[in-house]
């Protein structure tokens, strides 16, 4: 994760990493600087996601939640959603395949 982190200083992209992956858990690092759009997408299996640092905007065609760190969210299957960076944010993504 701490490349995570010192790439999202630099990048006006999303900085993505695995982190963990062993049977049907895969854990993926997140790093959004300021403004920095996740774009829209759907979630491929279960998903949880965590903010580690700073805060995201999970945004949905209806609403805006804002995620502070420690947060975490239950995103539903075929939810079409967007990520957006607070604040210079970190978010691990649980994704299971069952």
């Amino acid at each position: 994760m701490k490349e995570v982190a010192e790439n999202l200083k630099v990048s006006d992209q999303p900085v993505m990493k695995t982190i963990y992956e062993e049977g049907d858990t895969t854990v993926i690092a997140i790093g959004l600087g300021r403004g920095v759009e996740l774009a829209e997408h759907l979630a491929p299996c279960k998903a949880k996601l965590m903010v580690v640092q700073g805060e995201i905007d999970f945004n949905t065609e209806t609403e805006s939640r804002r995620y502070a760190c420690f947060e975490s969210y239950d995103i539903p299957m075929n939810l079409r959603h967007s990520l957006v960076a607070w604040d210079d944010a970190i978010v691990l993504l649980f994704l299971t395949e069952k």
